[in-house]
């Protein structure tokens, strides 16, 4: 076994991430659908979900990300960390996203 997979998973959100060549967005409103077409997988997101796809799209980071949706809703960067952490994390377990 190489060091490499011997070394612990790091934290998704120090990761640079970006959209798998599979995944595929669609705007609806405020709202976003994804599809991974490799899968044949769809996913509904929220507004939230949407700005923080928007932002990986965009080559954002993603703790800036979290720093900005925590500033404009005035919500503790700690909880806005664990629910994006849990969002991008189911992301990339469906192959939407990846670590580059």
């Amino acid at each position: 076994m190489n060091e490499a997979q011997e070394t612990p998973k790091s934290d998704i959100l120090e990761q640079h991430l970006q959209p798998s060549p599979d995944a595929f967005a669609n705007a609806v409103g405020y709202e976003t659908v994804l599809l991974q077409v490799k899968l044949g997988k769809y996913h509904g997101i929220d507004e939230i979900g949407t700005r923080i796809w928007e932002g990986i799209r965009a080559g954002v980071a993603p703790l800036e990300i979290c720093k900005s949706i925590a500033a404009e809703f005035e919500e503790p960067l700690e909880n806005v960390k664990a629910d994006a952490r849990s969002f991008l994390e189911d992301l990339l377990a469906h192959e939407i996203i990846i670590v580059e």
